[in-house]
C-alpha cells in the first residue's frame, strides 16, 4: 500500500488549513486586541499574531471572537481576538509587552489562521 493511502485511510486522520492575513493592529489590551483586515476571518478561528515593532517581532495566540464588516469606503473587516493560554507569556509575548506598546505606534501586522477540519 502507497503511504499516503494508509495516511489518508486512517480513521483518526486530523487536517489543518492555514492561511496568513495581513492585519492593521487598532487596539490592544492584556486580554486581547482589535484588528482590521481586508479579509473576513471566520469566527473562532485561531491561529498567531506577530507583530513587528522597534524591529522586533512580538507574537501570540489568540481566537477570532467577533469579526464584522467595517461601516464605510474601506471594505474591510474589524475583528476581535482574544489571547489564548497555550504557553506562558515569553519574552517576546505581546501580552507581556502589552503595557509598553502603543497601538498607535504599531500599524501592520500578520495573523497565521490554522482552522482544524
Amino acid at each position: 500500500m502507497i503511504p499516503l493511502d494508509a495516511i489518508l485511510q486512517a480513521s483518526d486522520l486530523v487536517a489543518v488549513l492555514g492561511r496568513e492575513v495581513s492585519v492593521e493592529l487598532l487596539d490592544i489590551s492584556a486580554s486581547g486586541c482589535l484588528l482590521e483586515s481586508a479579509s473576513r476571518i471566520v469566527l473562532g478561528a485561531t491561529g498567531t499574531l506577530m507583530v513587528t515593532f522597534d524591529g522586533k517581532e512580538y507574537c501570540d495566540d489568540i481566537r477570532i471572537m467577533r469579526c464584522l464588516q467595517s461601516k464605510g469606503s474601506s471594505g474591510g473587516y474589524q475583528v476581535g481576538a482574544e489571547f489564548l493560554w497555550t504557553t506562558a507569556p515569553h519574552e517576546r509575548s505581546l501580552r507581556r509587552m502589552v503595557t509598553h506598546l502603543q497601538a498607535s505606534a504599531i500599524k501592520s501586522g500578520s495573523f497565521g489562521v490554522s482552522t482544524q477540519m
